[in-house]
């Protein structure tokens, strides 16, 4: 065994809406290069049936393994032994459209997590006895945080896994975090995104703190979202009121479509009302957090950088939304 390397496979299931990660753990002669292919039994995954079980993992972007030295994860791909990627290969979809379509596409991903109690099922802040929204927000405190040290385990296992994040905040209803995705290319932020879950939920296991993706965890407390930032280069380069209102025509049109890519449940979370707009709507606007999307203050200063999509609930597949969105802009 101390000749070889741990290799951990990390995967989506075929689950509806939202996948499920699945890992498993490999002990290979490994020399340098690429990780070779594996197989899983797609009939517990929902990615296949008792008679066709068989599945191929193929990996495609590797990470060190923050909880074993010298081990790595590597992200896998589901394909069928006919060489055609499973339908439920999302990612595939994607890398066929950014391939086609060379943008200079940037993203970033905001993503809202909540933490529950898994004795109770219900959000872990609600221990403090909340009065109402307002001291949360990037508090202090042991009556208006909690959670915080599993996010500092959470912040050091990612970056010792090579994935890199922007910032990490408490949020508007107590026990509720996000954490942000660095920007770059969609393949590569999904990734990563996904990745920085699949961390979570180990991390999850130390602590005995169930990590919910539920936009409405509440009823009285702001929902949980996964804005998504996106810029291409023409955008880093000009983006004024001009080419703001051809960009939100193009994705006004689509807005029907693109709700259906922005989780299950989004129903409960855009009602209007907690910092949203309504799901039926659309709108945006500069500095609004109450509109669908929204033009930062610095970007309308400037006449150049980026949008924030804020319909993306917490609990999307960002394959799923990415190519939505893009499927938008490029009508631009």
């Amino acid at each position: 065994m101390e000749t070889k390397t741990r290799v951990e496979y990390v995967w989506l299931d075929g689950r509806e809406p939202l996948p499920k990660v699945r890992s498993k753990t490999r002990f290979i002669e490994y020399m340098g290069g690429d990780f070779p292919a594996w197989n899983f039994d797609g009939g517990s995954t929902e990615q296949g049936t008792l008679e066709e079980s068989d599945k191929r993992l193929l990996p495609i972007r590797t990470y060190k393994d923050p909880f074993h030295k010298k081990g790595y994860m590597v992200l896998c791909e589901v394909w069928n032994y006919d060489n055609t990627p499973h339908v439920s290969n999302l990612r595939n979809s994607l890398t066929t459209q950014v391939g086609e379509n060379d943008e200079g596409y940037l993203v970033g991903f905001e993503q809202e997590i909540t933490f529950m109690n898994p004795a109770t099922s219900e959000p872990l802040g609600f221990l403090l006895g909340p009065q109402g929204q307002g001291p949360y927000y990037c508090g202090t405190g042991c009556l208006n945080v909690i959670g915080r040290y599993m996010m500092n385990d959470f912040e050091e296992r990612c970056l010792d896994s090579g994935i890199e994040l922007d910032g990490i905040n408490a949020e508007v209803m107590p026990g509720q975090w996000e954490f942000q995705t660095s920007a770059k290319d969609p393949l590569e932020v999904a990734d990563d995104l996904w990745m920085a879950r699949y961390i979570l939920e180990r991390v999850s296991e130390f602590h005995s703190i169930v990590v919910s993706y539920d936009p409405k965890p509440h009823p009285d407390f702001n929902g949980a979202g996964c804005h998504t930032n996106l810029s291409t280069a023409a955008m880093r380069e000009c983006f004024g009121i001009d080419e703001q209102k051809k960009m939100m025509a193009a994705l006004e049109i689509d807005h029907t479509e693109h709700i259906k890519t922005c989780g299950a449940g989004i129903e409960k979370r855009m009602t209007g009302d907690c910092e949203t707009s309504d799901y039926n709507n659309f709108s945006w606007g500069v500095a609004d957090r109450g509109a669908s999307v929204r033009i930062p203050q610095a970007v309308a200063n400037e006449g150049n950088g980026y949008f924030e999509d804020r319909r993306p609930s917490a609990n999307i597949d960002p394959y799923r939304v990415l190519y939505s969105l893009i499927s938008s802009v490029n009508k631009v």
